[in-house]
């Protein structure tokens, strides 16, 4: 049996990052072939899609999907070429409070995968990951840990969620053709019509499933992809803001303010120069 699992390693264990890190977009014909790891890999997708293989199981990714793989798994992976996977990757050891590495057969983790709804804290700990560990120093180490350890439990508390019940999986695809295309003018009605389910019982399962209603939902998959936008593109934020179904470019900067906290303008000032 098992003595160790993920939430124990966050409060007393420790992860050692063992090869290099990083967060990199997939080329358009990009595929993991089938492959057996020989040590444990961090593998959380940030935006795009695709589909993976692992132990024989097929399942979807899209954002806020999160792989924790052992050794001796095998791992098959592929992406839309027009919907590129963005992933953070990272190689580990995981290890006990005495420093000991663990092995498959002393360390639980949460079943494969493991699905976030909140990117918007998610993902800026990915990057303080990888900009701490690039940094080589003693406080841009102690930043990297205190991510990662962030970040960890954020899976481990979405893994110890209320688990999806078997009438789940068509709304849990029509959430996710949210998120690959949160311009489109999506309503409760049409996302209760892709799930097979009535209005009040989409409203009520959506909140449950994601803590937020199907409302609030949209707006935050939109908010998301904006603040990709920004992060990686030079479009204007009027530009962002059609692209994204708003016709008032003002409301649009106060429903991103309420969600990300600062205004887009201050947000895209944070994010390093594109070079064009």
């Amino acid at each position: 049996m098992p003595r160790h699992n993920l939430m124990s390693i966050v409060a007393d264990g420790q992860v050692r990052l063992t090869a290099p890190l990083g967060i990199v977009r997939c080329e358009p014909i990009w595929e993991f072939k089938p492959y057996v790891l020989v040590d444990y890999i961090l593998w959380w997708i940030l935006d795009g899609v695709g589909r993976a293989w692992v132990g024989g199981r097929e399942f979807p990714l899209g954002p806020g999907t999160c792989l924790l793989l052992s050794p001796g798994m095998a791992l098959t992976a592929l992406h839309d070429p027009k919907r590129r996977l963005r992933v953070f990757y990272a190689h580990a050891d995981f290890l006990d409070q005495h420093g000991h590495k663990l092995s498959p057969a002393s360390l639980e983790l949460p079943p494969i995968p493991v699905v976030l709804n909140d990117l918007a804290t998610f993902e800026p700990l990915t990057r303080q990951i990888v900009e701490g560990h690039n940094l080589g120093t003693e406080a841009g180490r102690l930043k990297r840990d205190l991510a990662l350890r962030l970040a960890l439990l954020q899976i481990h508390a979405a893994a110890e969620a209320r688990p999806a019940r078997t009438d789940d999986t068509k709304l849990t695809t029509a959430l996710l053709a949210v998120r690959e295309n949160p311009g489109a003018l999506w309503t409760v009605p049409e996302i209760a019509q892709r799930a097979g389910l009535s209005v009040s019982q989409t409203a009520r399962r959506v909140r449950e499933l994601t803590g937020l209603s199907p409302q609030a939902f949209v707006i935050r998959a939109r908010i998301e992809r904006a603040r990709r936008l920004m992060e990686e593109s030079t479009m204007s934020l009027k530009q962002i803001a059609e692209s994204l179904g708003y016709t008032d470019v003002y409301f649009f900067h106060r429903q991103f303010k309420s969600v990300a906290g600062v205004t887009p303008g201050q947000w895209r000032k944070r994010q390093p120069a594109i070079k064009t």
